[in-house]
């Protein structure tokens, strides 16, 4: 490019026949050339400015969240009033979303967090304004939607978008998972279902998409009937239109956009106490009724150990198998796994934790995604004494335990000196979601654990109450509270351990520090099942988590094909209806090359199930035993998968 600038520049280019058309012609190349160059080089400079120029904390946009392109500390949204009108056919939302915010300094611009959006208008105050919707501006966290106002600090105004989603056609991470038919449990009509968290809440509208941003949410769905569409808040009213449906929802506890959530299909919606619901399909509403039945006492034991529930409702939908997750906390509107329902609510821990989410994560928010920790860290904690008071020492003792090997599992995957095994992991332009694990729950539970021990129980639990009356917290303004806390209650010369736990990567050096007869009972079960000593019956008679919990001390003996053969024909745990069960024994087999678990028990597995706990470890089993069967499976159900268990598991076959 260099040699023919100078040519066409040349005299002798310039004197000949062709210059004068010649030379616009190239005009025009050179400056198309220079312009792309200097997008690149711009591009460049901004991602030395995100790895080598930022705060502890944030990026150059803001100095809070390293994963928001959004000017946080210039404006925060302080409501959030969206209508969607959901189009099945496209796969798209046609939406419109008028944002309330407070300038905190002078400002000439806002700029705020998006992703495979098309803008079409934006106002300020009932008037058009100019935006510029970059696209990529940091690959991994998407668009950056700017727009040109000039307010004062203090100044309150409002900025309405009309825009509309854009079709996944790549299978991009965002937060829509549409849904045909033949992948719900009706087989009649189409489903959606969102999911903000971590960063996916930018790709349902523009927003200030950091935990550490909260508002309150009007919301109104609009959906084709037979439809029912649920929002998170409290449902206001409902219309209907012609041949659309239309459901209105208030949210008045200011939330996250990350915890802002919708679905929408062919549910219905049963009551189980004065302030419990469930909402499910209709093929499966009456089984979910009967396995959650007991929410109501759950929810009064946490209260019990916290403070009264603030929320109103709590509702909870059991979503089709593509769902991701065991649950996801949203408020009024929790999402659950259909995995949960295996008949005998020995998977109902699950609904505990995200009922616990209403006071840590919703209430209490973790500033960023770096101090996840605060937000399951200490649920997790506080699931494990719900379940010691519900269920019994010996279930909170296995809780406990299941949640140790998880630990141990996740910093094997990652290795041991990974940024990702410590509870302040490093995101530099990363995803969050590449860093989610069992580590910020089971680690960050150890070391509520840990102070506990340290400072009693009754203290402590006064504690978790003043911390989840917090509004947001880092890690660094946890640490402070601690102290203070301490310092109040005269409690002085013990050490909090903070950089071994907190900082410090890899295992904590502090072990769960667990009953010896308790161990050695497990021990005698995992030998005598191992050497198929153990009776059918007394099996059968385990609860699940002992199960499990035996099934993972076995992990730590030769895994041969007559053990196989004998889970598979005497103690039936290739025929169990209990993924937790199931995906352990597939596993085992996977590794050792047992042909049962790698015919069409796998591929009905996988086929069947899409939370992301049980398919990725088989998954990632395959990868290293079988990787041809492993990536024909998965392409064969990638498309019935959330895009970000698409996502993780692609990378698994590209190592």
């Amino acid at each position: 490019m260099q040699a023919l600038r100078q040519f066409y520049l040349s005299r002798y280019y310039k004197k000949s026949m062709y210059g004068l058309l010649g030379l616009g012609f190239v005009g025009a190349m050179l400056l198309i050339s220079t312009k792309i160059r200097r997008q690149q080089q711009k591009q460049k400079s901004l991602d030395h400015l995100q790895s080598n120029e930022l705060s502890t904390q944030g990026t150059i946009f803001n100095s809070l969240d390293k994963c928001s392109l959004s000017n946080l500390n210039q404006v925060r949204t302080l409501k959030t009033s969206i209508k969607l009108e959901i189009d099945f056919k496209q796969q798209i939302i046609q939406g419109r979303v008028i944002l309330t915010m407070k300038a905190i300094n002078d400002i000439v611009k806002v700029q705020l967090d998006a992703k495979m959006l098309n803008v079409l208008q934006v106002k300020v105050n009932n008037e058009d304004t100019t935006f510029n919707y970059r696209q990529q501006l940091v690959q991994e966290l998407g668009d950056q939607l700017e727009i040109t106002t000039q307010k004062q600090a203090n100044e309150e105004f409002q900025i309405e978008i009309i825009y509309q989603t854009q079709q996944n056609v790549h299978n991009g991470q965002v937060a829509l998972n549409w849904l045909q038919p033949s992948q719900t449990f009706g087989n009649k009509h189409p489903f959606l279902f969102t999911q903000s968290e971590a960063i996916y809440a930018r790709s349902l509208f523009p927003c200030q998409d950091s935990p550490s941003i909260k508002s309150t949410f009007d919301i109104e769905l609009t959906v084709p009937e037979p439809l029912k569409a649920y929002g998170s808040g409290i449902l206001v009213k409902e219309t209907k239109d012609g041949n659309n449906n239309t459901f209105y929802f208030n949210q008045p506890v200011a939330i996250p956009a990350y915890l802002f959530a919708i679905c929408a299909g062919d549910l219905e919606k049963k009551q189980i106490s004065d302030r419990t619901y469930v909402i499910a399909e209709p093929a499966l509403v009456n089984k979910c009724s009967q396995e959650f039945q007991d929410m109501e006492s759950y929810l009064q034991a946490i209260e019990n150990y916290l403070t009264p529930y603030k929320w109103s409702q709590y509702t909870v939908v059991v979503l089709p198998k593509a769902f991701p997750f065991g649950g996801m906390e949203n408020p009024n509107l929790t999402f659950l796994s259909p995995s949960l329902i295996v008949g005998d609510k020995s998977e109902t821990s699950v609904v505990i934790h995200e009922m616990i989410h209403s006071w840590s994560g919703n209430s209490m928010t973790c500033q960023n995604w770096e101090c996840f920790w605060l937000n399951e860290g200490i649920t997790t904690f506080i699931e494990n004494k719900i379940v010691g008071r519900i269920f019994g020492q010996n279930q909170q003792t296995l809780h406990g335990l299941l949640g140790d090997n998880s630990l141990k599992n996740s910093i094997n995957n990652y290795g041991p000196t990974h940024t990702y095994t410590s509870l302040s992991p490093k995101i530099d332009q990363q995803n969050p979601d590449d860093c989610f694990s069992a580590i910020p729950y089971q680690k960050g539970c150890q070391y509520l654990r840990f102070l506990e021990s340290l400072i009693g129980e009754n203290l402590f639990q006064q504690f978790i109450r003043l911390v989840v009356s917090q509004y947001t917290l880092n890690s660094d303004q946890f640490k402070a509270l601690l102290e203070k806390f301490l310092n109040e209650n005269n409690i002085s010369g013990i050490d909090i351990q903070w950089q071994s736990w907190i900082i410090d990567p890899g295992m904590p050096k502090n072990q769960l520090n667990i009953d010896q007869q308790f161990k050695d009972r497990y021990e005698t079960l995992a030998n005598n099942l191992y050497e198929s000593q153990l009776q059918l019956e007394d099996f059968q008679n385990l609860h699940s988590n002992e199960k499990c919990y035996i099934l993972d001390l076995l992990g730590n003996k030769q895994i041969t094909e007559k053990l196989m053969k004998d889970l598979e024909e005497e103690y039936q745990l290739f025929d169990s209806n209990n993924p937790e069960i199931l995906h352990r024994v597939l596993i085992y087999g996977i590794n050792c090359g047992y042909k049962v678990a790698l015919g069409d028990k796998l591929s009905q597995f996988l086929s069947m199930n899409g939370r992301m706990k049980f398919i990725n470890p088989v998954y990632r089993a395959l990868a290293q035993k079988q990787p041809e069967l492993g990536l024909r499976i998965f392409n064969m159900y990638k498309n019935s998968y959330h895009s970000i268990a698409v996502a993780q598991i692609q990378k698994m076959f590209q190592k």
